[in-house]
């Protein structure tokens, strides 16, 4: 009966099907940007330095702060306060001679309170007790290198008695020598070794030892090769960072084994996170390209006048030293191009994750050089030691990179402008320095202008703050539960 009904419609005895357009579904998306708080961790952590530097530099402009009772130029105290807070040691007056016992007292107090200021009491105060975005989660476990903001009590204190223990032995080392020093009494020397020790683990570089006859208190750093031996294990500790040091710790396995090689080895390396081996295997390159490069290229240089013994340690303290903390045992006005071009990328990339040290971190450049190995094989994954790094993970470090080069890309053409009776080379060097926290001099800040001083305190601030905890302060924060859809997208 339908087939009738449909005959005597279209006049045929094929029905007539009738297809409808279907529109396409629409989904509405809702693209959520929370508005930024001024309670966020980058914010807060932001604020919190940025007190302890104008604190510094107030204490500092006070005229009992200087030696001979005239009170420092702003210029000089902000800068050297922002130099000690951020661990950098760059400074533009001589440090033993310029500052009193009270303005070398404050200079302790920042430099100490800065290499423990994200890892301690910054992050109790951001975490402790509220509730924390995904975003916060990332910025305290890049920081403090834990991924659960319930443990971070237990981590701030554990880090700080870590510290503290490395500070007091450090000090003790250092004063079995320092109070052999003449003209030095038993309180100076505990002083001097204290300050010393704190300077060498936080990797800040600053250092009241008494000048020598010649004037210059890198002599006297020089002529002890006992300090050398000291400062150098110390800043490789504070370099490495605490997650480091702990997964160290818990593979600790010394002792000789059974017929097996891996016995002889202190650690069970085949146990360490894929965190530690990569920072481990690179750090160890990175210093051994380090005193390799000062030995080769200031053999006949700067490391003329010593003995073979004297260029092979002044190589090794550099190589630790040049990298991180700062501390110079030579003139490093006088070293040759070659060495300011490898030293200023080796600050560049600075210590690893969780440290005292500056730079865009060993970890970031452990990943992208594992990227790009992968890369190379033709493997759709970036795989390193039988385990994959996320994709996610290689663009941020790539995000790093490409921030810190385009800020000192911006920063150095500036500092041509504002300072152009400085040398371009020595100029470039020091403004590594101050982004990596470093604190390695060619004697290039003592004669910036206004400008390029403000110029170097925004960078070792920055150089310190780290650029991802910048982007994540400054740009917006955006959740959305969408993809777009893929396209290639033509490169080489």
């Amino acid at each position: 009966m339908v087939n009738q009904q449909n005959e005597g419609a279209t006049g045929s005895a094929t029905p007539a099907v009738r297809w409808r357009r279907v529109p396409p579904l629409r989904v509405p998306i809702r693209r959520r940007v929370p508005p930024r708080r001024l309670t966020s961790a980058p914010a807060i952590l932001l604020g919190l330095f940025l007190l302890l530097n104008v604190s510094g530099g107030v204490l500092l402009c006070l005229p009992f702060a200087a030696a001979d009772g005239v009170r420092a130029s702003p210029q000089v105290a902000f800068f050297t306060a922002i130099s000690a807070s951020t661990v950098t040691g760059l400074t533009q007056v001589d440090t033993q001679t310029f500052w009193s016992p009270f303005g070398q007292a404050v200079l302790f107090v920042l430099m100490l309170v800065g290499g423990l200021e994200f890892m301690t009491a910054a992050t109790v105060l951001v975490f402790f007790g509220r509730r924390t975005t995904v975003l916060e989660e990332e910025v305290y476990r890049d920081t403090v290198g834990s991924g659960h903001t319930s443990s971070v009590a237990k981590v701030a204190r554990n880090i700080v008695l870590a510290f503290m223990l490395g500070y007091f032995i450090g000090a003790a080392l250092i004063f079995y020598q320092m109070r052999s020093l003449p003209d030095m009494s038993l309180a100076q020397a505990a002083w001097q070794s204290l300050f010393l020790s704190v300077s060498a683990f936080n990797n800040a570089g600053l250092s009241i030892l008494p000048n020598a006859a010649s004037g210059n208190n890198l002599d006297t750093l020089g002529a002890y090769p006992y300090f050398a031996g000291v400062i150098t294990p110390m800043i490789i500790l504070g370099a490495l960072g605490w997650p480091l040091m702990v997964d160290m710790r818990r593979n600790w396995r010394p002792g000789l084994g059974r017929g097996r090689l891996s016995g002889l080895y202190l650690f069970n390396f085949s146990r360490f996170t894929l965190d530690t081996k990569l920072v481990l295997i690179l750090t160890l390159g990175l210093y051994a390209l380090s005193a390799a490069a000062f030995l080769f290229a200031e053999w006949n240089g700067v490391l003329a006048g010593h003995s073979l013994l004297g260029k092979a340690g002044s190589s090794i303290f550099h190589g630790a030293s040049g990298r991180t903390a700062g501390f110079a045992a030579l003139d490093w006005s006088g070293v040759r191009d070659f060495t300011l071009l490898v030293y200023g990328g080796l600050m560049f990339i600075g210590g690893s994750t969780a440290s005292v040290a500056g730079g865009i971190k060993v970890n970031t450049v452990a990943v992208l050089l594992a990227a790009a190995r992968s890369a190379a094989l033709r493997h759709p994954r970036t795989e390193v030691f039988r385990r994959e790094i996320g994709a996610a993970l290689v663009a941020r470090a790539l995000m790093i990179a490409l921030i810190a080069v385009a800020y000192l890309g911006v920063v150095v053409p500036i500092l041509t402008y504002t300072d152009p009776h400085l040398n371009f080379e020595k100029l470039m060097f020091e403004a590594v320095s101050a982004f990596g926290t470093n604190g390695m001099s060619t004697g290039v800040s003592a004669d910036l202008s206004l400008a390029g001083s403000i110029i170097f305190m925004v960078t070792m601030l920055a150089g310190r703050i780290g650029p991802l905890t910048l982007v994540m302060l400054l740009a917006p924060r955006e959740e959305a539960s969408y993809r777009y859809p893929e396209e290639p997208v033509r490169i080489g």
